[in-house]
């Protein structure tokens, strides 16, 4: 776009002095062969000025649209992950920190803090999932927050199997920086390993 902008303003200067130099020679040669063939360039340099200005417009139209359609897509999943192990039981709630990303349209969530920040007003879905494995002693479950509210609560007790998983998920409507994130209740554990069986997604369905 740059050289594009760079060619036109050259042309536009070259269109300029051979209009001067028309001027001065309209004086000089009066209607001679000379000065038609200089009106003809002058003539054919305007018209590739015009072409360019039309090129660059739709250039900059064509690019101005696949803007707007990419900074309209947010959409983010992520996951604990490795090392593989229980995470938990903790006495206090923590915050569960998704370090794996797998996608991360728009840049909205962050894998150092595990949070989820709207980038603009409109519906999304939020979606979280938990695994255990090898253990018959903790419950198994995860907190779902939204700036510091506890919105809903996935969970299942320790004594109906060793391996379990369960996700749960919800539409809601947010605004430019609401945050959604996940917390770890109160002596609950999750588990983790290169399967991503813990998770957190979500995507958004459409702006408002």
């Amino acid at each position: 776009m740059e050289r594009t902008t760079v060619v036109i303003v050259a042309l536009m200067m070259l269109l300029q002095n051979s209009l001067q130099d028309t001027e001065v020679l309209e004086k000089s040669l009066g209607s001679s062969a000379e000065l038609k063939q200089l009106k003809h360039l002058v003539y054919q340099q305007g018209l590739a000025l015009t072409e360019l200005k039309v090129s660059f417009t739709d250039m900059r139209r064509k690019m101005d649209s696949l803007t707007k359609a990419y900074e309209g897509k947010v959409a983010f999943s992520a996951a604990l992950g490795l090392p593989a192990g229980l995470r938990g039981p903790f006495n206090a709630e923590i915050n569960l920190v998704y370090k794996n990303v797998l996608t991360n349209i728009g840049n909205a969530y962050n894998p150092h803090t595990g949070i989820f920040t709207a980038p603009f007003r409109g519906i999304y879905y939020i979606r979280f999932t938990a695994g255990v494995y090898d253990n018959n002693s903790y419950n198994i479950g995860l907190n779902l927050y939204k700036n510091g509210h506890h919105l809903m609560h996935l969970g299942e007790n320790s004594i109906d199997g060793i391996a379990k998983h369960v996700s749960s998920g919800v539409t809601m409507e947010l605004v430019a920086g609401d945050q959604v994130y996940t917390k770890l209740p109160v002596n609950y554990v999750v588990w983790d390993d290169s399967f991503f069986r813990t998770s957190f997604s979500g995507f958004l369905i459409f702006p408002m």
